[in-house]
């Protein structure tokens, strides 16, 4: 492997495409971000109000503050995630403009070397952020998915509790109401 001129020109033309998208992603999932901590912000407001009184919270103030609090919980794992994309988002964005700066670099010199490791440089962050911009998106899809996956599995059982439940209710209901005629 060895920069060319075609090598260095489809370098310096495609890493700043890949920039504009990882951009667009990255403002994409800024509020996503802003808007999680946010909530986690809230539910630490609540705990720090419940444990400022000088008795200890009873059981009914700690359930209050649980059935507000349950969704920033769940969310918790879905904002890390956010978080960890934006700094991957930062070290393909560093890896891109080095790859652009050399590429545009080697081309505007007047003596144009092989430099295969440059050529190995620019080929590898270009690569990684190909794969950036293809996964990073499926990856937030998969733990927003994933995230809502728990409460819905989790729901259907307590559905199923719930229809058995009434069916339940509904037979023993029309049996009462065949032993009064």
């Amino acid at each position: 492997m060895k920069m060319s001129e075609a090598f260095a020109t489809t370098i310096a033309g495609v890493a700043p495409v890949i920039l504009l998208v990882a951009a667009v992603e990255i403002g994409n999932r800024k509020e996503a971000l802003r808007e999680g901590y946010h909530l986690i912000g809230q539910r630490q407001r609540l705990i720090d109000e419940l444990y400022a009184a000088p008795e200890a919270p009873t059981g009914l103030q700690l359930q209050a503050v649980a059935a507000q609090t349950d969704q920033p919980m769940q969310s918790a794992t879905r904002d890390l995630f956010i978080a960890l994309y934006v700094m991957s988002a930062l070290i393909v964005g560093v890896l891109l403009l080095l790859a652009e700066s050399l590429a545009l670099v080697w081309l505007a010199g007047s003596q144009r070397g092989s430099h295969p490791l440059q050529a190995a440089f620019c080929l590898l962050a270009l690569v990684i952020g190909f794969a950036w911009v293809m996964l990073a998106p499926m990856l937030g899809l998969v733990v927003a998915v994933a995230d809502d996956a728990v409460v819905v599995i989790s729901g259907v059982s307590r559905l199923r509790r719930f229809y058995r439940d009434l069916d339940t209710h509904d037979r023993q209901q029309q049996a009462a109401d065949g032993e009064q005629t």
